[in-house]
């Protein structure tokens, strides 16, 4: 579709003025293009092009608050003016508000902008935003006016894939392949073999799987990645039936790399061996065996699939097992643990271990005898027997003291008998016996952490973290680097030590013996660690957004590259980027200190309507002169404390008093709202969903987030449980009580609330959890 044509520009002074500080801009010489925008708004001061570029400017010279008054100045005075259109898309990029850049952009290009790489940009904002259907058009018109370079091609390609336009990306890329295949250099033939395949596995993603390997195979002296030829040759022909052949290419694959497990398995699949005896597969592995003597897949597998009561499974536990004992290898129990589901398997394995260390142990090197009892501490430790895991272990370090493998051991023992201090310190003792080992850092860092003991954690990591001059610790260089695991560590050690003082404070309280002193210190360590917990969450927070922002770079830079594949799984891993594990650990954390802060506003909200003036008055008077002593105290603490230079909240204080002066429960759902998408499977999704909307009044969505929750934790059978019963219960309670709610809202809710879980209906709310009690 043609723009319209373009508002003539650069017809008066003031536009040559405008057009000299443009160039000064886009050299990022922001200061001298600042003097000539205000000389021109200075003459005229209605001149949009001007006031616009102000705004860009105001931007990169530190007045980012005015910066963007300016661009909604002009874009209203001017809206049809392609320049300040466009102006305004460059200024929104730069604020990383992506929706509303690449609306302006669309508007410049549709007003006639003779700049076509505004297309580009363009194209670029909408693949950050997933704007997949306007993404086909602006790429397709870029291509237009950028024929002669691949990376546009496949950019198109990559959009019509994007929008399950599969014949047509194939279609794109077969043109260009045409187009350039007596031009190519061996420079270029990386790029040509990975655009190959990236169109094969379009081909196969439409489901043509016969045409996927016909296409494979006429490509082949185009590909570069032979392992990918070969695992996309062996899929092909096993989704084909055509397992004789599969079997080939998998014998092939496992050539190249006899440890990849999945290799084994597939191989397994094309010869139908899975539904044969367990003694014809047994053979199959002890020939494979043969061929790969060094690999561990060959000899692990068969232990999955005999059972525990077979007569083989002693004898290939063994054979697996010992050889790994008498050579003192680590990490035999790792490798054997998978097993430990199947409780016959387990207890086989112990009899073999046993039998083996008290009639072989004494004639074999004594460093067998370590490695066994380490074993055997791990085995015990696994079925929660402590007392012999630690005499084992004990006898181990007694034997050797110096092996520092033994000492983590010990640490986990003592962490699940709950001595966490004791932990910590048994871990730190292995850490002193080899300083240089980064590992053992991280597991005495983590254990610190554990004990709540977070200036030894933080002093204990910053042995392996770069210390700014200045600085006490490596603290800095911890949000620096993103070291998500011990920022998150961190802030559940500050929430831990906060509720510890809590409820300190509340038994002083409840308890006859009241404290003043006591109590204002109490207060302030509750006030100073929650702070802390919030600060350290919202940087992991901040660190995810910077993650979600970086792939903005890679619009570009994989197709120059030309590597389509691994941008298309960048894009599907950016999808599910707020259902990793540990953004999971954030927002649980996150969640019950903002439900404990909304419930404190309710409080101090009560207290106000209860409170005389003159007792308000009195109460603040005492606030503020409690937080000039505790501010005083804290100028030590901060220079441990702090993320980054210059920090304006090192205690996370304004962060506290920010959240309580606003909806908490809105700020809440706006963390919680990427999950409803990617994260519908995850049981803490429809947790804090449910009382987001019994807080807000919202029921039929509460009822919603039940019967997600429900359908997660009932996946397997139809178990009724008391997590369930009682939120349905609550449900019920809170809209019988809501005096302001629709009564066609209710009457659906409790018809809702019966249809789904039909006992409510028909018994007490006693009877009702009796059955949800699981």
């Amino acid at each position: 579709m043609a723009g319209k044509k373009g508002t003539p520009i650069f017809s008066s002074r003031e536009d040559a003025n405008f057009r000299e500080a443009l160039k000064l801009f886009d050299s990022k010489q922001y200061k001298k293009a600042l003097k000539l925008v205000e000389a021109n708004l200075k003459k005229n001061s209605s001149h949009s092009e001007s006031i616009a570029l102000k705004g860009c400017c105001y931007y990169h010279t530190g007045n980012q608050d005015e910066a963007e008054a300016y661009i909604l100045k002009a874009v209203q005075k001017s809206p049809e003016n392609y320049l300040v259109d466009h102006l305004a898309g460059i200024y929104y990029r730069s604020v990383e508000n992506y929706e509303e850049a690449a609306k302006w952009l669309k508007q410049s290009n549709d007003n006639g902008s003779p700049n076509k790489p505004i297309l580009r940009d363009l194209s670029f904002m909408q693949t950050q935003i997933r704007d997949y259907k306007n993404l086909k058009d602006s790429r397709q018109q870029y291509l237009e006016n950028q024929p002669g370079f691949r990376a546009n091609w496949t950019g198109v390609a990559v959009a019509l894939h994007l929008n399950k336009e599969y014949s047509n990306a194939v279609s794109t890329l077969v043109k260009i392949e045409g187009i350039i295949k007596d031009y190519l250099t061996e420079a270029d033939r990386y790029e040509q073999s990975e655009c190959v395949l990236y169109k094969n596995s379009i081909i196969a993603e439409s489901g043509d799987i016969s045409k996927a390997l016909e296409t494979l195979e006429s490509d082949k002296d185009e590909i570069r990645d032979g392992l990918s030829f070969l695992e996309y040759k062996a899929k092909y022909l096993l989704m084909l039936g055509k397992n004789q052949e599969a079997s080939v290419e998998y014998r092939k694959l496992l050539q190249r790399n006899p440890d990849n497990v999945g290799y084994y398995n597939l191989l397994e699949v094309s010869l139908g061996s899975i539904s044969k005896p367990i003694d014809t597969r047994i053979k199959l592995y002890n020939r494979l065996s043969k061929f790969y003597p060094k690999s561990d897949p060959p000899k692990f597998l068969p232990l999955t699939f005999v059972p525990g009561s077979h007569e083989s499974f002693k004898d290939l536990a063994k054979a697996y097992i010992l050889p790994q004992l008498r050579r003192g290898v680590p990490a035999t129990f790792v490798n054997v643990k998978p097993l430990y589901k199947n409780h016959k398997k387990l207890k086989a394995i112990e009899s073999i271990v046993l039998e083996f260390f008290e009639n072989d142990i004494k004639q074999l090197d004594p460093t067998v005898f370590v490695w066994t009892k380490y074993f055997l501490a791990q085995h015990y430790l696994y079925l929660n027997d402590l007392k012999s895991a630690s005499t084992h272990i004990d006898d181990a370090i007694n034997h050797s003291p110096t092996l520092v493998e033994l000492y983590i051991i010990k640490a986990k023992i003592l962490k699940h008998q709950k001595e966490y201090i004791k932990a910590s310190e048994i871990m730190n003792e292995g850490r002193e016996l080899d300083l240089q080992d980064r590992f053992i850092n991280t597991k005495a860092t983590k254990y610190y952490f554990r004990a709540n003991k977070v200036d030894e954690a933080i002093e204990c990591i910053s042995l392996f973290t770069k210390i700014e001059d200045g600085s006490v610790n490596g603290n800095k260089d911890l949000h620096l680097m993103q070291a998500n695991w011990a920022l998150v560590e961190t802030a559940e050690a500050y929430t831990r030590l906060y509720h510890e003082y809590q409820s300190k404070l509340s038994e002083l309280k409840e308890s006859e013996e009241s404290n003043e002193e006591v109590e204002k210190e109490l207060g302030e360590n509750i006030e100073l660690y929650r702070g802390l917990a919030l600060k350290r969450y919202n940087w992991i927070i901040k660190i995810f957004k910077t993650y979600y922002n970086d792939q903005y770079d890679f619009h570009s830079y994989c197709m120059r590259r030309g590597t389509p594949r691994d941008y298309i799984e960048t894009l599907k891993w950016e999808d599910k980027i707020h259902t990793t594990p540990i953004y999971i650990r954030v927002l649980k954390g996150l969640s019950n200190i903002y439900f404990e802060l909304y419930n404190e506003q309710l409080l101090a909200k009560a207290e106000e309507e209860d409170d005389s003036s003159a007792t308000k008055k009195q109460k603040n008077k005492k606030q503020k002169k409690v937080k000039a002593q505790a501010n005083k105290k804290r100028s030590e603490l901060i220079a441990k404390v702090e993320a980054e230079k210059d920090d304006t909240d090192p205690l996370g204080q304004k962060v506290v008093s920010d959240l309580l002066d606003s909806d908490i429960i809105e700020s809440l759902f706006v963390l919680i709202k990427p999950l409803i998408d990617e994260g519908k499977d995850l049981r803490l999704t429809w947790e804090v969903l449910f009382k987001i909307y019994l807080i807000q009044g919202k029921y039929v969505l509460a009822l919603q987030a039940i019967k997600n929750l429900n359908r997660i934790l009932s996946r397997n059978e139809p178990i009724k449980l008391a997590s369930i019963g009682t939120r349905v219960i609550e449900l019920s309670d809170t809209l019988a009580k809501d005096n302001n709610v629709n009564v066609a809202i209710a009457k659906v809710v409790e018809k809702g609330i019966n249809s789904a879980f039909p006992e409510f209906e028909q018994l007490s709310k006693s009877e009702f959890l009796q059955i949800y009690s699981k």
